[in-house]
């Protein structure tokens, strides 16, 4: 049971972090293409793994921007455990100036190690405002999972997050940020609670990184992030997580 809850939390922070950005929306009918690959390491507690991606996403109308992930798992703790774990979908709609609303969907088509056969959803609001030379932008979120077939579902979950990006008038723009994940309720197994109540249960993601823009249209971006908080979410060691993509606008 306690794998299966690593297993959960690890997916769900995997669908609740995904927003594309904490940001406005683009203009319409502006778009966005990204190509890059995530790396997690986590001593014992969980298998070392890449994960490249390609995703995109497209202001279709004003204010409503939809976008599509499409993530590759390889496990480099062991062979033949690679494949393409379950795609995200997501839609955000900019009804204010500084406000978004914002809807995820992981779509259960992968049976690989880091994956449920089950969707999961994540809905929320995003704040932004720029301060200077600061952008700022935060968010708030719930998500929940769909039961799989063996009736297993893990705690409903709260997200939290906030960056803020530092424009500088130079290619070279450094960020910060963090995002939280907090339990609520319990594991539920064959319709029944299972074991002691989880809520509060909380782990926090600080990040940092860097964008160089090459040119106005393509963007390089290197995140470098980290997490602590509660065994039960995150394991016995503490992660090590890096990502690196390019990003082009179109």
């Amino acid at each position: 049971m306690f794998k299966k809850l690593v297993l959960a939390a690890a997916l769900c922070a995997t669908a609740s972090f995904a927003t594309w950005d904490k940001f406005p929306v683009l203009e319409n009918h502006k778009g966005e293409m990204a190509i890059g690959t995530g790396f997690v390491w986590q001593g014992d507690s969980r298998p070392t793994q890449l994960t490249p991606y390609l995703g995109s996403r497209f202001t279709v109308l004003p204010n409503l921007e939809l976008a599509v992930l499409l993530p590759y798992y390889v496990n480099l703790s062991m062979n033949n455990d690679n494949g393409l774990t379950n795609p995200e979908l997501m839609a955000r709609y900019q009804f204010l100036p500084f406000v978004n609303v914002f809807l995820e969907a992981l779509v259960p088509i992968s049976h690989t190690y880091n994956c449920y056969n089950v969707w999961v959803f994540n809905f929320g609001a995003q704040y932004s405002q720029n301060f200077g030379i600061v952008d700022f932008g935060a968010e708030l979120g719930f998500s929940m999972n769909t039961k799989e077939s063996s009736d297993f579902s893990p705690p409903y979950r709260l997200n939290f997050g906030a960056e803020a990006d530092f424009k500088l008038n130079i290619p070279l723009t450094p960020f910060i940020g963090a995002d939280a994940l907090m339990l609520l309720g319990r594991i539920t197994e064959d319709g029944e609670n299972d074991g002691k109540n989880l809520t509060g249960k909380t782990a926090v993601y600080p990040y940092i990184g860097l964008k160089y823009a090459i040119t106005p249209n393509v963007t390089v971006q290197a995140t470098a992030k980290t997490a602590f908080g509660h065994e039960e979410l995150l394991g016995s060691d503490t992660p090590i997580m890096a990502d690196l993509k390019v990003k082009m606008a179109f």
